[in-house]
């Protein structure tokens, strides 16, 4: 599982994840650099980032998902209730396949009438739990709590540019990297799942 971040205030959204897809089995230690986990849609305002369950039963679960999020002509509710319904199923289905945890994270701002709200929805084993916040917010997920930082107070970025904020993500997320490649140099059972680029997206809200 990857790592992403996501930090929102008065000026805008930004959103960062590392590039590597991890395949199955764990045993192989297969992965590719190449994967996409940030989106955004500048016409809705909204900046999303995805990881855990990629790729399983021939469907990418970020294409999927970023898809859906792209059907304007339906209400934000029913898009994120579709995604839960999609996502509790494959990784319920993947729990039972694997014998492991399967997990799926949607981390998602959206700017409506210059305020923030960021949604967070979490899959575990085909369960779902969803959470909203209002801006200013930092929020981030992982499947290794020690590759994440601690969460920054408010008060340190809500005055922050849009600049300053994509600076944020990006260098949490480039951490993020180097401590899972040091953690793999320390153990060589430790699988390195954070690594490749970082991807960053990002939108503005507009000023008066």
């Amino acid at each position: 599982m990857s790592y992403i971040c996501l930090i929102a205030n008065q000026n805008g959204i930004a959103t960062a994840a590392d590039s590597r897809l991890t395949f199955q089995p764990d045993a192989l230690h297969l992965h590719l650099d190449r994967g996409r986990k940030v989106f955004s849609d500048q016409d809705q305002g909204l900046v999303w980032a995805c990881c855990g369950l990629t790729i399983f039963g021939g469907v990418n679960y970020c294409w999927l998902t970023d898809h859906i999020l792209r059907q304007k002509n339906r209400s934000l509710a029913s898009r994120l209730n579709q995604i839960s319904g999609v996502l509790s199923k494959a990784t319920a289905a993947q729990h039972i396949l694997s014998r492991s945890p399967s997990v799926f994270t949607l981390l998602l701002g959206q700017v409506k009438d210059c305020k923030v709200t960021v949604h967070v929805l979490d899959v575990v084993n085909g369960e779902v739990r969803r959470k909203t916040f209002a801006g200013p917010v930092f929020v981030q997920a992982g499947w290794d709590p020690s590759l994440r930082q601690s969460k920054p107070a408010v008060s340190a970025f809500e005055k922050d540019s849009l600049g300053q904020l994509i600076d944020r993500v990006k260098k949490r997320c480039m951490w993020a990297i180097r401590k899972d490649s040091e953690l793999a140099a320390q153990d060589k059972k430790h699988r390195q799942t954070v690594g490749g680029s970082v991807r960053i997206a990002y939108v503005a809200i507009p000023q008066p």
